[in-house]
């Protein structure tokens, strides 16, 4: 194969870089767009830090908001820990293929594609990346509440939501950053329909509070929390349950009457 017909290298996946606000035609983002989600890596193979610290709320938000944005899935999807690539600018202010893969994140514009490896931005313009949530640790608490915070806004995500579990010096705490003029201004705890407090996301329209040191989402038009795969099998169960019960009792009553029918056939027939 000629060298000019190779297929570019993938690139080192960067620390993430602020997105450059409007890089300039040359080599250097000619070599950026010649990747696109075949030729870019879809994991660093780096293990999730602090283990269930994150995975567990992480595995309940990206369950639970799938399962309640079923319906719109030709237009929005939820992703959760996938890398999401743009063009970014290095240290002297060049572009540079940069990526940064959010715990949790909710694209419009696009349909949920059950086989997508990564979201490229240069080449998705419709894919519009409008909610943020991470999930903080000991080893990402000041990234999320630092670095990322200026990140996401460069990226002009709407909203920028961050939980924090409890440590010993304090409890869960949820934090919702709404984007103002290029920056992030922290919105207000709100009283939940469930009487507890939370932010809620205008973007999702649902609300996040902490509960027993657990993420929740709650959704304020139905007044109940998106619940877990647990939750839901638990409910399910018991909706099995009750049918179950409800057609023995069917059961019983139609064996009950059929008696009753016989023995009156039998009282009414000739001696």
């Amino acid at each position: 194969m000629p060298e000019s017909a190779q297929p570019p290298t993938p690139p080192r996946i960067l620390d993430a870089a602020l997105a450059h606000p409007a890089p300039a035609p040359g080599p250097a983002l000619d070599a950026i767009l010649a990747h696109n989600e075949q030729t870019l890596p879809s994991s660093d193979d780096t293990p999730m830090a602090d283990g269930r610290v994150q995975q567990v709320p992480l595995d309940y938000s990206r369950d639970s908001l799938r399962y309640h944005f079923r319906g719109q899935r030709d237009r929005m999807a939820v992703e959760g820990d996938m890398f999401v690539y743009y063009v970014g600018e290095d240290r002297r202010g060049k572009p540079a293929i940069s990526s940064v893969a959010p715990d949790i994140y909710v694209v419009f514009g696009v349909p949920d594609r059950p086989d997508r490896d990564s979201y490229v931005l240069y080449h998705e313009p419709d894919a519009k990346i409008r909610f943020v949530l991470e999930i903080a640790s000991k080893s990402t608490r000041a990234r999320d509440h630092g670095h990322k915070r200026h990140l996401y806004a460069s990226l002009r995500v709407a909203e920028y939501f961050l939980f924090d579990p409890p440590t010993a010096s304090g409890p869960a705490r949820v934090t919702g950053l709404t984007l103002s003029d290029g920056r992030y201004n922290e919105m207000p705890q709100v009283i939940l329909p469930n009487g507890r407090r939370g932010v809620r996301s205008e973007v999702l329209q649902l609300a996040v509070y902490a509960r027993e040191g657990r993420l929740r989402w709650h959704d304020p038009a139905s007044g109940q929390d998106l619940l877990d795969y647990e939750e839901l099998h638990r409910l399910r169960d018991e909706a099995d349950a009750e049918a179950a019960a409800a057609r023995d009792q069917a059961e019983a009553r139609v064996a009950e009457l059929e008696a009753l029918l016989k023995a009156r056939d039998q009282d009414s027939s000739p001696g």
